[in-house]
């Protein structure tokens, strides 16, 4: 049934081979002009990121395949209190994208080593989706650095037997197959781009032209097909990491759009168990990327969190 089902899904899908676009970094950062873009490199290679604020400092980690856009509706805010650094992630906007095998163990390693390329000692950690993932990873592999943790749907130890949306469900299905999984991800398109933005959020009209646009761009830089495929190939070997979760005692807080087709609330339920010291919000009317989608909710329950 399950090749059946993937067939079906291959055979529907409206596959776009174009030309991948050259990676050209902007000189400002056009969804908020009064952040200053930054670079640093990284074991040889160009991490792109933006700075604003003074205080403690806070890092901002997007999810697999997004950028540091997705925090755009907390950048300002939260600057008025703290040093804020929004990243892109290694493979990822407007960072460069070697073609490396991008394991969890790189990821996190990444993580650590920007906060030494930029000087950070210590740091709260927010991460949505896969950048939830490397927060609470960082707090295992390297917990002097992590002063506390915020998980907006992020993901799981077992995330491949925890992802339920449809798309990613059938990639999983796929992921052992010769070069199968590698084609399906190159054929993405603005047809493609746009559903996966519309499972991300309750509301598909929020889905506008201007949003499709920016992470279309993005997608189909140069590089990126290599590393969607290689961090989904490598996804299961977080799995090594679940019996560590319980060894988390920073402060956390979990936030959860409740209607997420991806990771759903279970999924968060389970953590917040886990980890001890930690604390649950749940979303209403918010699915995968609350921050983005519900701010109004998000933003005081971050701030407040964080002057406890």
């Amino acid at each position: 049934m399950l090749r059946f089902r993937w067939m079906a899904f291959i055979l529907s899908t409206p596959f776009s081979w174009g030309r991948d676009l050259p990676l050209v970094r902007p000189t400002r950062i056009d969804w908020n002009p009064s952040l200053s873009p930054q670079m640093t490199q990284i074991n040889g290679h160009t991490i792109f990121y933006a700075v604003k604020g003074e205080g403690k400092p806070l890092l901002l980690i997007h999810g697999y395949g997004a950028g540091m856009w997705v925090w755009e509706k907390q950048i300002d805010i939260l600057s008025q209190t703290y040093r804020v650094y929004a990243l892109d992630v290694i493979g990822h906007g407007f960072s460069d994208r070697p073609k490396i095998a991008y394991t969890p163990e790189i990821y996190i390693h990444f993580l650590r080593d920007f906060m030494n390329a930029i000087g950070i000692k210590k740091a709260t950690l927010i991460g949505n989706s896969m950048g939830g993932g490397m927060a609470w990873a960082t707090a295992i592999f390297f917990p002097e650095r992590v002063d506390r943790l915020i998980l907006i749907n992020c993901m799981p130890p077992d995330v491949l037997a925890q992802v339920k949306n449809e798309s990613f469900r059938t990639l999983v299905a796929i992921r052992d197959f010769p070069i199968l999984p590698y084609l399906v991800i190159a054929g993405r398109n603005k047809n493609s781009i746009r559903w996966v933005l519309q499972e991300c959020v309750s509301d598909s009209k929020l889905i506008t032209r201007e949003i499709l646009n920016r992470q279309y761009h993005l997608s189909k830089i140069r590089g990126s097909t290599w590393v969607l495929y290689s961090t989904l190939k490598h996804a299961e070997e977080a799995l090594k990491l679940r019996d560590h979760l319980s060894s988390i005692h920073h402060p956390t807080l979990f936030i959860w759009g409740e209607e997420d087709p991806i990771f759903p609330l279970r999924v968060g339920e389970t953590l917040h168990q886990t980890i001890r010291n930690s604390k649950f919000l749940r979303i209403k009317r918010s699915a995968h990327i609350p921050m983005w989608e519900t701010p109004h909710e998000v933003n005081p329950a971050i701030l407040t969190f964080l002057q406890e």
